[in-house]
C-alpha cells in the first residue's frame, strides 16, 4: 500500500504541493488571526502581573486618605505579619490605548523617592531613560511600551482625558522596561481625589499566604477595601484568557469552513483522474476498504504537513509583525500554544471532507465508477478557466496571464478600498482639529484665575473666548468640532477680517458649510463662509461665556510650553493640536494595523503569482521563442516583447483595479454611508503605496523574464 501511496506523491508533485500550501496557508492565517485576538489579552496580562510583586490594599477618597481606613489597615497589617514590609501609596489610573476605542487602565504609583529601588528590584523593572521623578511635582515614570501605545516621548506632557482613569496632566520623565506594565510618580499622584493604599512586600513564597490572611481579616470591610496580589492576578487572567480562547476557538473554526471550502474546489478537479486510478484498482482486486484507508493515509500525510509548514510560517510571520507592526504601537504578539493547538481544527476538517468526498464514489461498482470517471460535466469539473480577458489578447499571447491580472485587479481595488475606508473613518477628526494647529483653548475650573505668566508672553495672543460642540457622524460613530465663541471685535482680530461681523453670525469654513444641520442647535442668525478657516472649523460672534480663553501662537512649540505652565493648574479642558493628533491615532490605529497586514500579505501573494506566471509563460512559449531565434530575432527583441505584454497585463489590471476599488467604495458610501463626512477619496499616501508596489511586482516580473527567456532559447543553450 506504501508503496502505491509514495507512486502517488511521485506521479501528481505539484497537486499535493499545492493541497499542503493551501492547508499551510489556512493553519497559517489561523495563528495569526489568533495572536492577534489574543495581543489585548496579552497587554492586560502584563498589567495584571504588576500584582504578582507584591500586594496592594487600596480604598477610593474624594477627599484624600481616609484616615479610619487607614487605621484599619494598619491595624490589621500589625496584627498578622508586621508593619515593616509596607509602605504608603497613592494610586492614579492611566488609560493603556490598546487599539481604537479598547483601553485598559493601568497603576501609577505615588511613592516616596527613596523606594523607588525596592519596587524597581521587586517587579525585575528598569530605568531605560530619563531621570527619576522630583517630590510635589506631577512627574510619572511609566512603561516605554505605554509611550509607544500613546505616540509619546520622554519630556512630553500627557493628558488623560478619560472619567474612567484619572483626569489630569503629566509630565513624563523616563520610561520603564521590564515585564509589566505600570508607573511611578511622587506621593500626592492622585490630586486629593482618588486611589489610596498601602503596598505589602513578602518573601518569595509567602505572597499568596499573606494576600488570603489579608483578605479574611479585611472581609468585613469589603467592598471599600480592596486587595490584589499573585492570586487575584491568576484568577483575573484566567478568567480573561477564557474568554480570549473562545474567541479564538470560533476565528479557527471560521477560517477552517473557509479553507475546506476552498480544498473542496481543489480536490475535485482530480476526482475524475481519481475515479478512473481507483476503478483500475478496483479492477486488479482492491477492495473499497482498503482504498478507503489507502486514501486517508494519503489525506492525512499531506494534511500533517500542511500543517507543519503552515505551524512554522505563522511563527515566522508573528516574529516579523510583532517586530514591524506591534512593538511599534506598544502591543504584544506572541505565539499561545493553545491557539496554535486550536489550529488542528483546519487538517482534521480537510481529512474527513476528503474521505466523504472520494469514498461515495468508491461505493459504485466497477462500471458505473470507470463511466463517472468520462464525464465532462459537473459541479467540481470546472478549474475557473472561464476567466477571459478578450480585450487584453493583444499583446497578450495566452491565457496563462489571466491569474496575474485577475490577483492585481483584486490586490489594487483591495488597496484603493482600504485608503477610501480609512479617510472615510478619519477625515472628520482630523480636518475638525485644523482650527487648533497653532492655537489653545483652555477652560479653567471656577473660581480659578488663569495664569497671567501666559498671557504676558510676546510670542502668545489672548481671547476671551466660549466653546461650542458639533458632533460630526463619521464610519464608526462620531467626531466632536469645536466652536469658539468670541465677541464680535475678537473675532475679526482673529480672522483678519476686514469689518466687524454681526451679532450672532456664524462664520465657517466651506467643509462646514455644507454640514450645517449639524449646526442647528447653535442659534446663529446668519452664515458667512470664511476662506480663512479650513477643514472642518467655525468661529461663532457673540458674548462669550466666562471661563474660557483661546491662545493663539506662532510656533507648534509654544502649545508644549502652554501645557507645562498649566501643570498644577486646575484646568476643566484644554484644546490644542495634540489633543485631536492622539484621537485621530487612536480611532485610527486598528484599521492601519489590519489594512496593513492584508496589503502585505496580498502584495507577497501577487509577486509570487507574477514571477510563476512569468515562468510559465515563457516555458509554455519554448516553440515561438524558439523560432524567433532561428529566424533572426534577437534575444533582446524577445526580451521586449515579454515585457510589453506583462507591462500591459500589469498596468491595465492596476488600473482596473483602481477603478473597482474606488467604485465599490462610492456604492458603499452612497449607500450604507449616506450623511458621512469624508474630504478626501483617496490619500496620496495610498496611491504613492499602489505605485511602488505595482512598480516592484513589474520590476521583479521584468527580471525574471530576463533570466528565464535566455535559458528557453535553444541557440543560447547550445551556445552555453
Amino acid at each position: 500500500m506504501f508503496k502505491y501511496i509514495w507512486l502517488y506523491f511521485k506521479r501528481r508533485p505539484l497537486r499535493i504541493l499545492a493541497f499542503i500550501l493551501v492547508v499551510a496557508l489556512g493553519v497559517g492565517a489561523s495563528m495569526i488571526l489568533g495572536s492577534i485576538f489574543l495581543s489585548f489579552g496579552e497587554t492586560r496580562n502584563r498589567i495584571s502581573a504588576v500584582n504578582e510583586s507584591w500586594i496592594t490594599i487600596q480604598y477610593l477618597s474624594s477627599n484624600g486618605r481616609d484616615s479610619r481606613l487607614d487605621e484599619v489597615i494598619e491595624k490589621t497589617l500589625s496584627e498578622t505579619f508586621g508593619f515593616s514590609d509596607a509602605i504608603k501609596v497613592d494610586i492614579a489610573y492611566l488609560s493603556y490605548n490598546l487599539f481604537g476605542s479598547a483601553r485598559a487602565n493601568f497603576p501609577v504609583y505615588g511613592i516616596r523617592q527613596t523606594d523607588i529601588p525596592r519596587l524597581l528590584r521587586e517587579s525585575e523593572m528598569q530605568i531605560a531613560r530619563g531621570t527619576v521623578f522630583e517630590r510635589d511635582s506631577r512627574d510619572i515614570m511609566v512603561s516605554g511600551s505605554f509611550l509607544k501605545a500613546d505616540r509619546l516621548e520622554v519630556g512630553q506632557i500627557y493628558e488623560e482625558t478619560l472619567e474612567m482613569s484619572t483626569p489630569g496632566q503629566y509630565s513624563i520623565v523616563a520610561s520603564l522596561k521590564g515585564p509589566s506594565i505600570f508607573g511611578l510618580g511622587p506621593a500626592g499622584i492622585s490630586s486629593g481625589g482618588g486611589t489610596y493604599g498601602y503596598m505589602i512586600f513578602a518573601r518569595e513564597g509567602f505572597l499568596m499566604a499573606v494576600e488570603n490572611e489579608l483578605k479574611n481579616a479585611l472581609v468585613e470591610y469589603m467592598p471599600s477595601i480592596t486587595v490584589n496580589g499573585p492570586a487575584s492576578s491568576i484568577d483575573r487572567i484566567r478568567e480573561q484568557y477564557a474568554g480570549y480562547y473562545t474567541g479564538v476557538f470560533f476565528v479557527n473554526l471560521v477560517v477552517a469552513l473557509i479553507f475546506t471550502v476552498g480544498l473542496t474546489m481543489l480536490n475535485s478537479v482530480s476526482l475524475r483522474e481519481r475515479r478512473k486510478e481507483y476503478g483500475v484498482m478496483s479492477a486488479v482486486g482492491y477492495t473499497g476498504g482498503s482504498l478507503k484507508v489507502r486514501l486517508l493515509i494519503e489525506s492525512s500525510i499531506q494534511a500533517t504537513l500542511g500543517w507543519i509548514a503552515g505551524f512554522l510560517a505563522g511563527v515566522w510571520t508573528i516574529s516579523v509583525l510583532e517586530k514591524r507592526f506591534f512593538e511599534p504601537a506598544g502591543l504584544f504578539l506572541r505565539n499561545d500554544p493553545v491557539g496554535s493547538f486550536y489550529t488542528l481544527i483546519i487538517p482534521l476538517a480537510v481529512v474527513l471532507l476528503t474521505q466523504f468526498l472520494i469514498t461515495g464514489h468508491l461505493k459504485r461498482d466497477l462500471i458505473n465508477l470507470l463511466r463517472s470517471a468520462s464525464r465532462e460535466k459537473g459541479i467540481f469539473r470546472s478549474r475557473f478557466r472561464d476567466i477571459r480577458t478578450g480585450w487584453l489578447r493583444y499583446p497578450v499571447r495566452t491565457g496563462a496571464y489571466t491569474p496575474l491580472f485577475v490577483n492585481v485587479v483584486v490586490f489594487v481595488a483591495l488597496i484603493f478600498f482600504f485608503g477610501s475606508l480609512l479617510s472615510g473613518l478619519s477625515d472628520g477628526i482630523r480636518d475638525g482639529g485644523i482650527f487648533f494647529e497653532n492655537r489653545t483653548y483652555v477652560r479653567m475650573a471656577d473660581g480659578v484665575e488663569f495664569p497671567s505668566d501666559i498671557t504676558s508672553s510676546p510670542e502668545v495672543k489672548s481671547f476671551k473666548a466660549g466653546l461650542e460642540k458639533l458632533r460630526i457622524k463619521l464610519l464608526f460613530g462620531t467626531s466632536s468640532v469645536y466652536i469658539p465663541v468670541l465677541s464680535p471685535e475678537d473675532a475679526r482680530a482673529l480672522l483678519l477680517l476686514n469689518e466687524t461681523p454681526a451679532t450672532g453670525t456664524l462664520l465657517v469654513s466651506k467643509g462646514l458649510s455644507e454640514r450645517l444641520e449639524d449646526a442647528a442647535s447653535l442659534g446663529y442668525s446668519k452664515v458667512e463662509v470664511s476662506a480663512v478657516l479650513k477643514g472642518l472649523s467655525g468661529v461663532m460672534a457673540a458674548s462669550p461665556l466666562p471661563g474660557g480663553t483661546l491662545l493663539t501662537y506662532g510656533t507648534a512649540g509654544e502649545a508644549e510650553k502652554i501645557r507645562r505652565s498649566l501643570l498644577f493648574s486646575q484646568t476643566e479642558m484644554i484644546l490644542d493640536n495634540s489633543t485631536f493628533e492622539k484621537s485621530y491615532k487612536q480611532e485610527t490605529q486598528f484599521m492601519k494595523l489590519i489594512t496593513e497586514i492584508i496589503i502585505y500579505l496580498q502584495f507577497f501573494v501577487v509577486m509570487v503569482i507574477g514571477v510563476v506566471t512569468v515562468i510559465r509563460t515563457v516555458s509554455a512559449r519554448r516553440s515561438e521563442i524558439s523560432i524567433r531565434s532561428i529566424i533572426g530575432l534577437k534575444e533582446k527583441e524577445t526580451r521586449r516583447m515579454l515585457s510589453t505584454e506583462l507591462a500591459a497585463v500589469i498596468l491595465s489590471a492596476a488600473a482596473m483595479g483602481c477603478l473597482a476599488g474606488l467604485t465599490v467604495w462610492w456604492i458603499m458610501k452612497s449607500i450604507f454611508f449616506q450623511g458621512v463626512y469624508t474630504s478626501t477619496l483617496v490619500s496620496m499616501p495610498t496611491a504613492l503605496r499602489v505605485s511602488l508596489m505595482v512598480l516592484s511586482i513589474l520590476v521583479a516580473g521584468f527580471l525574471t523574464v530576463r533570466f528565464f527567456a535566455s535559458r528557453e532559447d535553444p541557440i543560447a543553450i547550445i551556445e552555453r
